[in-house]
């Protein structure tokens, strides 16, 4: 039997912070967030609780949805040179390219659930919050196989979301969220970062996934 509240709690997790990867939050989504705030997943850890401090620094110095879409957009290179690339290529290929071979395996590797990238051949699919939301679907599929008894596809699913992490995630996004967190100058986009290397090491941990 799988853990159902472990692997919701990352799920929750690993899709919101995918999400906000891709596309900076608007006011409306903001408030959300702070309203979630005190109901964070996963919590307990120093690394989640410092990036929760910097959420909640944000909202006291009033950051608002423009500030964070510049600091994102400038951290990303949504119109100019990416500060801190958000690509697994980049960071893996030995040329730093998008597109390259890490791009294809996680490709291929979402095809192992019958997924793929929404922005399919226009979008590189081994963009951080694409590669987030992929693990969260995949423990969302866990999840509800366990449900409705089937063990099988459950652990298909969960063994998919184990294999991804340890051979996609835990290889490069540790660092580059790190130098993501420093490059950053809003409190929102330095706190999403630390949010995420903290998930990131929450489900490693849960997968009992060395170190």
């Amino acid at each position: 039997m799988i853990d159902a509240e472990l692997w919701e709690s990352h799920a929750a997790a690993f899709g919101t912070l995918g999400r906000l990867h891709r596309e900076p939050p608007d006011q409306e989504v903001l408030a959300a967030l702070h309203d979630l705030l005190p109901q964070w997943p996963l919590r307990g850890t120093l690394e989640a609780e410092t990036g929760l401090t910097h959420w909640q620094r944000s909202w006291q110095l009033g950051e608002d949805a423009e500030l964070i879409r510049l600091d994102h957009d400038r951290l990303y290179g949504v119109s100019a040179a990416a500060a801190v690339a958000p690509y697994e290529s980049v960071h893996r290929g030995d040329d730093g390219l998008v597109f390259d071979v890490a791009t294809l395996r996680v490709r291929s590797a979402y095809l192992g659930l019958g997924l793929e990238s929404p922005h399919l051949n226009r979008e590189p699919d081994d963009h951080l919050g694409l590669e987030f939301d992929f693990v969260s679907q995949a423990l969302l599929r866990a999840v509800g196989a366990a449900d409705q008894g089937e063990e099988g596809t459950a652990r298909a699913a969960l063994d998919a979301a184990r294999d991804f992490v340890r051979d996609h995630l835990l290889t490069w996004a540790p660092e580059m969220l790190a130098a993501a967190a420093e490059a950053a100058r809003t409190e929102f986009m330095t706190g999403l970062m630390l949010l995420s290397r903290a998930t990131l090491d929450s489900c490693r941990t849960g997968f009992g996934l060395p170190a």
